[in-house]
This record gives structure tokens, C-alpha cells and sequence, in this order.
């Protein structure tokens, strides 16, 4: 009778994971019928400002109830200039996928013009107006390659390549992002997001240049978020492949978050910066984290001083339900993980830590 039970415990779990992945993809891929490509709304990919255009495909899909916009091959420049909102070139809508026809294809790229202007890329409709998770959501972004552009001494001080704030389902995957003067993808106060697959080259060493944050709705948000604290839940990180010289390159924790179901799972990491060191994967102490996996990630080092895996936090934050097992941690470094408190071992519940050095 026991094994009976458990039985029936197990299906009914099965099947409540399997139909909330069906139900995901639906909603992410709700509107394919209605799939309409860039050079029907004059965008060409011709190298020059493409940003009126594309927007307009996708005020039209947002008019006909979500659908696929199809970016072909080229590059496609955009501005602050010629858009609809004051902080961010493109506005993305809800229930609307944007795919290009491949990463080195079809390039979306910062005008040279505005490099040094404060300014977001890539939006979701109602980061700035509507709190909870209540913005632009059911998106997929996938097959194009993003930059700002080339290395600069003096780049902006705001603005991603690709923000999210107060979103719910978002699909990121086959996205190759090039320097970055802020971050290549910002989830800010935003839940059930997921980067796969991708590929990011980083070579802008600047404040602030996280691959991928994870941060609250709060002071150092998105550039333009409304801030009314809600904290990112359920991001997965997973299969990436990055090199950066950022200081900080995945950033599960930011400006007092408390970040909840967070998996970073079997990216490649190569911190490429040896004049100073770097965190491969961590969190600010500020921060708390309530659940995570970090596993299998394979994470090369190259200065004395760097770490693979830091998940420190003050006393006034904790850690709970953690496991750090199965990393690969090679080269030069300060320790391959910390975990702790920066005061005081306390706040500290259920870790698990496994992983292999070589140095």
C-alpha cells in the first residue's frame, strides 16, 4: 500500500512540472501565427538607424495580440533618438517573440553616436510604470547578436543591453552579446526568467559590467524602474558561455535583494582579466539568497586575488538552501569558493558544497 501511495505522489508530481512547462511555452510562443519580418516595416539591417521601424513591427504585433517578429540578416543600429520612450531605443511588448536569423547574423548594435548616451536597449513595455511582476512578460528573445559597441574609456553610466523589470516568463537563448557598458542582461524585480545557450565577450573592464545581474525593483535598478522593491524569484542561468573582464561576471545578488530559486547551472566562465581580480559567480553582502544550485559550472581564474564562487553576506542577510556542488575551478586565484558571513558565521541554513580545483 505504501508503494502504491508514493506512486501516485510521483505522478502527481510529474505531472504538475510537465503541465506547468507546457503551459510556459505556450504562453512564450502564444501568437506565433501572427509572425511578421523586419523589411516589412523598413527595416533593412543596412547599418543605419533601424529603431523607428522596429518599433512599429512591434507596436503591431502588441495591436494583433503577440507574435514573431523575424530580424534577418545585417545590422541593425538603434538610438535613443528615434524612440518612443526617453530611457530605452526598443520597447518589447507582451506575448511577442523577437528572433534573428542567427548570432553573428543579425546584429542589433548601439548607434556610435549615442555610445557615451545613458540608455537601455532592449525594454519590456511597463518596466517603469507597473509594479509586481506586472509588466511586459511572455517574451523570447533568441538568434541575433547585441553590443554596445567597441571598448571606449569613457562609456555611459546607465543603461543594459537588456533590461527586465517587474516581468514574468521571458525566454533568453542563442543570444550573443558583445561589450557591454552596463550589464547584458538586467532581471530586476522579475520572476520566472531563463538565459540558455547563449554566448557573451566582454572586453569593456568598467564598474558595473556584470554579464548578468539579478537585482530588486529598487535604487540601482534599470535606469528608469519604478521602485517599489520586488525581488527577483526563479531565474535560471544555464549553459552560457562567457568571457569577460568585469570584476563581478554573474551577479545572483544586488542593492539588498533577496533573490529566491536561483539556478546557475553548467555555464562556462573564463575570467579573462589578469591585472586585477574578479568573481566569476557571487552576490553583493547586502543580499540574500533563498534557495540556489550552483552546479557544474566550469569557472577558469587569472589573477591571484580572484574567486570562483563568492556567496558572502553581512549579519543583517543570510543564505539558505544552497548547494554548490560539481564546479570545475581551474587557474590562478585567491580560493575557488567562499561562503560566509562577513561578520559573523551566522543566517546560514542547508549548504551543500562539493567542487574540483586545479590550480
Amino acid at each position: 500500500m505504501m508503494r502504491i501511495k508514493i506512486s501516485i505522489i510521483l505522478l502527481v508530481i510529474v505531472w504538475f512540472f510537465t503541465t506547468g512547462i507546457s503551459d510556459l511555452q505556450a504562453k512564450l510562443d502564444r501568437g506565433i501565427k501572427n509572425t511578421v519580418t523586419s523589411n516589412m516595416f523598413g527595416a533593412s539591417g543596412d547599418g543605419t538607424d533601424q529603431t523607428k521601424a522596429i518599433q512599429s513591427a512591434l507596436d503591431y504585433l502588441e495591436r494583433v495580440g503577440g507574435g514573431k517578429l523575424i530580424l534577418g540578416k545585417g545590422t541593425y543600429l538603434l538610438s535613443i533618438a528615434k524612440s518612443i520612450h526617453s530611457k530605452a531605443c526598443i520597447v518589447i511588448p507582451a506575448g511577442v517573440i523577437i528572433e534573428g536569423s542567427g548570432m553573428g547574423v543579425t546584429i542589433i548594435k548601439r548607434i556610435s553616436s549615442e555610445r557615451k548616451q545613458n540608455g537601455v536597449l532592449l525594454v519590456n513595455k511597463g518596466y517603469d510604470t507597473k509594479g509586481g511582476y506586472n509588466a511586459a512578460g511572455n517574451i523570447v528573445l533568441r538568434n541575433f547578436t547585441i553590443t554596445d559597441g567597441d571598448v571606449t574609456s569613457k562609456p555611459r553610466t546607465y543603461g543594459d543591453l537588456i533590461a527586465l523589470g517587474h516581468a514574468n516568463n521571458v525566454l533568453i537563448e542563442r543570444v550573443q552579446s558583445l561589450n557591454h557598458d552596463q550589464h547584458f542582461v538586467d532581471i530586476c524585480g522579475s520572476r520566472n526568467i531563463t538565459e540558455r545557450d547563449s554566448i557573451s565577450n566582454n572586453l569593456q573592464d568598467t564598474y558595473g559590467t556584470a554579464t548578468i545581474q539579478v537585482d530588486r525593483a529598487k535604487n540601482l535598478g534599470i535606469w528608469g524602474l519604478l521602485l517599489d522593491g520586488t525581488n527577483p524569484k526563479n531565474v535560471t542561468i544555464e549553459n552560457n558561455k562567457i568571457n569577460s573582464m568585469s570584476e563581478l561576471v554573474l551577479q545572483l545578488g544586488h542593492d539588498q535583494s533577496i533573490a529566491g530559486d536561483i539556478r546557475v547551472v553548467k555555464n562556462a566562465i573564463n575570467c579573462l582579466n589578469k591585472a586585477r581580480a574578479q568573481i566569476a559567480i557571487g552576490k553583493d553582502e547586502d543580499t540574500s539568497i533563498l534557495t540556489a544550485n550552483i552546479k557544474d559550472n566550469q569557472i577558469k581564474l587569472n589573477n591571484a586575488n580572484s574567486v570562483g564562487v563568492n556567496l558572502v553576506a553581512n549579519t543583517a542577510n543570510r543564505l539558505e538552501n544552497i548547494s554548490i556542488a560539481g564546479n570545475t575551478i581551474i587557474g590562478k586565484m585567491r580560493s575557488a569558493t567562499i561562503v560566509g558571513n562577513s561578520v559573523a558565521s551566522a543566517g546560514f541554513e542547508d549548504i551543500l558544497y562539493s567542487h574540483y580545483v586545479e590550480v
